[in-house]
């Protein structure tokens, strides 16, 4: 299980080769083929687009939007 810390927002990481999205230390998906890619089962990570651009991304959990 992962703690939900609501004063980490998440942030994208890259390792050189891949990119993720990190919260409290922990990856929870990966960007494949222009889409996020859950590593974590119940977490779905998605982009927010303004005017055709990813602008942020939204972390949910099992239905609880953070």
């Amino acid at each position: 299980m992962i703690a939900k810390d609501d004063n980490d927002e998440g942030s994208i990481e890259c390792d050189g080769k891949d990119m993720f999205v990190v919260r409290s230390g922990v990856r929870l998906a990966k960007r494949k083929n222009n889409k996020w890619v859950s590593l974590i089962p119940g977490v779905t990570v998605i982009d927010i687009k303004e005017k055709g651009h990813r602008h942020e991304i939204e972390i949910i959990y099992s239905g609880t939007q953070h």
